[in-house]
Formats: structure tokens, C-alpha cells, sequence
């Protein structure tokens, strides 16, 4: 089952879109979360934000983010790769092109006005304990239908035993995100209780099984016909999901790029835990980090 738009909460109530508090952006550059979309987020896994950049902050940020997407930027190892391919995919092949951690390729990235509201937005969030945990810009080519991230929870990624697995993870449309070009999809609730579904390594040519050596991407079975909401994204606004809730998107068969920046959040006490042991979210980290699948 399909869905576009209003969405139920988790207890089947239709959750109220216009209300005296809505969500904004702020005289003083914030960005103001109402309360109702602070229980969206509690209650379903996800919920998107309207407004959050303007045309011209988008603008600018988007001059940077091409370099990535037009593979300019060197040494990135496999920090640029398909997350639809293998690592031994050439760019030129690549349809989800993935660059993790473009904040540390290119440091005028940071502090940039996407990390500062994206951070005020967190910290209404999950709490005000929060650091960065790391930055990703993924662009999906126009015409590539292969260009689909498989259904995961982003736990499934990240090693087992942190301290506290409060997670906000932001993401930018950089273009408009559309049903034609693959925008974002979720499992609504599917993050209650909290626990980790089985996640494969995704298989590689003819593989019966993947391998996490030859391609980062995990996949999940959700069975057949899951009840899905669609969310898509006006171009400066936002989705953010929790650490849990299943989630994905399709191809992009249509004629325009989709781009998203994202930037995820976590408890300091969480990111200082990863980073000592030698966690940084690179692709290129050679240690065996005991992920949580």
C-alpha cells in the first residue's frame, strides 16, 4: 500500500497539518520545530520540514556540492562511490553517486548555514547533547532507474554497542525530490520498538551473496506490498528520520538530477564512543567495527 502526503500517526489518528505553531524558519535564522511535528517524528520515525533554506543559501551551497557530483574532488578513496554498484564501478558508471564525508574534503563546507539549522533543528529534536556525526551528498543521475537505495535502517550501518542510539539525520533538497526522480520513502512506525531487522550485504553481479568488501550497501526484506509513505521534497526543505525506521527510495528514470546533502546527529557521548574506535563513517576506515547486523 502507497501513500503521498498527510500521513496517520502511529495510534492511526490523522495527525493535524495546520496548526498556530507551524514549523518555520526564524527571524534570527533558526528554524522552529512545532509541536506536532516534534510528535510526527516521535511517533512515526520521519517527518519533513518546509522552508528551511532559502534560494539563495541552497544556491550557494549547491556550487560546492556539484564538485562531488561531477567527481572533481580527489583522494576521496571509496568515500565516492555507487550506492547502487560496487566499488569497482568507474564513476563515469556510477547512478547513485555517494560522497561521505565532503566536510572533510572540503572544509569551507564547514559551518555553513545547512550544518547551523540543521543543528537547531536536532537539538529540538533529540536533545541538546548532540555533535555532528557526519556530512554525505547523494545525487542520483537523470535517466538511471538503477539508481535506488535498498530498504535499510541506518543502524544497520553503524557498529553495535553505542552508549545511546539517538540519531536525527537531516536531509536537504538540493533539487526538488519527486515520485518521478526517486525521493525518499519510509515504513511509517516501523521504528517502534526499537530493534534492528535482518540486513544482507547487497549481492554483487551474479553473487548469490554480497559482500561488504566489494560494495557498502546493505539491504532488508520488507515482504510484498509493505505500507509505504512517500515524502517528497520541495527544493530547501527537509526530511528527518530517526536511527530506526526503515527506509529507502527508488530510480530516478526521469530527466532531472535528484540531489539530498545530509547531515546526521548524535549524542556526543555517542560520537566520542565511535571515534575511539577509529569510527569515522569513511568508507576508507580499514577496521573491523563489529557493525550492529
Amino acid at each position: 500500500m502507497e501513500r503521498i502526503g498527510p500521513i496517520p500517526s502511529a495510534d492511526g489518528k490523522w495527525v493535524e497539518e495546520l496548526t498556530p505553531a507551524f514549523s518555520r524558519r526564524l527571524q534570527d535564522g533558526g528554524y522552529f520545530v512545532s509541536a506536532p511535528d516534534r510528535e510526527k517524528f516521535k511517533s512515526l520515525g520521519f517527518v519533513t520540514l518546509e522552508n528551511v533554506l532559502e534560494e539563495n543559501e541552497v544556491r550557494e551551497i549547491e556550487t560546492v556540492y556539484d564538485l562531488f557530483a561531477q567527481g572533481k574532488i580527489s583522494g576521496m578513496g571509496r568515500d565516492l562511490c555507487d550506492m547502487s554498484g560496487s566499488y569497482d564501478d568507474r564513476f563515469e558508471d556510477f547512478s547513485l553517486i555517494n560522497a561521505m564525508l565532503p566536510r572533510v574534503y572540503r572544509p569551507d563546507l564547514q559551518g555553513n548555514i545547512f550544518e547551523k539549522i540543521s543543528a537547531d533543528i536536532s537539538r529540538q529534536l533529540i536533545g541538546d547533547d548532540i555533535a555532528l556525526d557526519y556530512d554525505q551528498f547523494l545525487s542520483k543521475k537523470p535517466c538511471c532507474p538503477a539508481a535506488a537505495f535498498a530498504w535499510h535502517q541506518d543502524m544497520g550501518y553503524w557498529p553495535a554497542g553505542t552508549p545511546d542510539t539517538r540519531t536525527a539525520t537531516v536531509s536537504l533538497a538540493i533539487t526538488d525530490a519527486t515520485l518521478e526522480n526517486g525521493c525518499i520513502r519510509f515504513l511509517p512506525g516501523s521504528h517502534l520498538p526499537p530493534k534492528l531487522w535482518t540486513h544482507k550485504p547487497r549481492p554483487i553481479g551474479g553473487e548469490e551473496d554480497g559482500n561488504r568488501k566489494k560494495s557498502h550497501t546493505l539491504v532488508l526484506d520488507v515482504g510484498e506490498n509493505p505500507e509505504m509513505v512517500y515524502q517528497p521534497v520541495k527544493r530547501g526543505s527537509v526530511t528527518v528520520h530517526d536511527e530506526w525506521v526503515v527506509h529507502g527510495s527508488g530510480g530516478n528514470p526521469s530527466p532531472r538530477w535528484r540531489k539530498t546533502y545530509v547531515i546526521a546527529y548524535r549524542s556526543r557521548e555517542t560520537v566520542a564512543y565511535e571515534r575511539s574506535i577509529g569510527f569515522t563513517h569513511s568508507h576508507n576506515d580499514a577496521a573491523d567495527f563489529g557493525f550492529a547486523q
